[in-house]
């Protein structure tokens, strides 16, 4: 019976986890912004493949897990600067609007994976968190209970589930407060959000910095201590 409270528990925290970090309502707020000029059709479309891209990331790392970051030799922090300038690039062109000929013909860039599925639904705090939730689950599987560590990593897959319906959800059902907020809004709120966005993204370049400052202080230490003290 502990065991299987245990599990819950674990399924529990990995569904609030990876929806909280996801964040779907301001995945909504930055789709209303982006696909102002869209029509319906348009709009389920950049939907569903930003759902489709998020999945498949969210799937690529959890089956891989640290192994790419290993791979490549990079660490989380070098990630999350990469989803931070990104995520800045995104801000800027929200605070400086493009004319409607301009916007007209960058109508077939694709938003659906850059900004919405990277760095919004599957952004480097919830791929770094289904990571470290996959690597927990799998060492409860091979050290404590083969049964609770099966239901964790299950609990891993269902939080990623939820959390690109939830997304979807969200963005095709936009029009509605699309509709409230009218022309006025869009500008204020497109305006609004870009002041926000940027100050998520500097603050993912921010904690980018702080994950990879201690290797650079080691580094640094090392090169010090190599060329040692000065000789008079």
């Amino acid at each position: 019976m502990a065991d299987i409270a245990m599990a819950l528990g674990f399924i529990g925290a990995a569904v609030i986890s990876i929806m909280v970090i996801s964040n779907p309502l301001s995945t909504s707020a930055i789709f209303i912004v982006l696909t102002q000029d869209h029509s319906r059709e348009e709009k389920s479309k950049v939907a569903k493949k930003s759902a489709e891209y998020a999945l498949g990331i969210l799937l690529f790392f959890s089956v891989t897990g640290l192994l790419v970051f290993q791979l490549f030799g990079f660490s989380v922090g070098a990630f999350k600067i990469a989803g931070g300038i990104l995520l800045f690039s995104t801000a800027v062109s929200m605070l400086n609007p493009a004319s409607r000929y301009e916007a007209a013909g960058e109508k077939s860039s694709d938003i659906s994976l850059i900004p919405l599925a990277i760095p919004f639904i599957s952004g480097p705090g919830t791929i770094v968190t289904v990571v470290l939730l996959m690597s927990d689950a799998q060492e409860i599987a091979f050290t404590e209970d083969l049964t609770v560590g099966a239901m964790a990593i299950f609990g891993v897959y269902l939080g990623i589930l939820l959390t690109i319906v939830v997304s979807y959800f969200m963005m095709t059902k936009s029009d509605i407060v699309d509709r409230i907020l009218k022309e006025g809004g869009r500008k204020v709120v497109t305006r609004l959000f870009g002041l926000l966005v940027m100050a998520i993204a500097i603050q993912f370049v921010i904690n980018g910095i702080k994950d990879i400052l201690p290797e650079f202080v080691e580094i640094l230490s090392l090169i010090v201590s190599d060329i040692g003290p000065p000789s008079f």
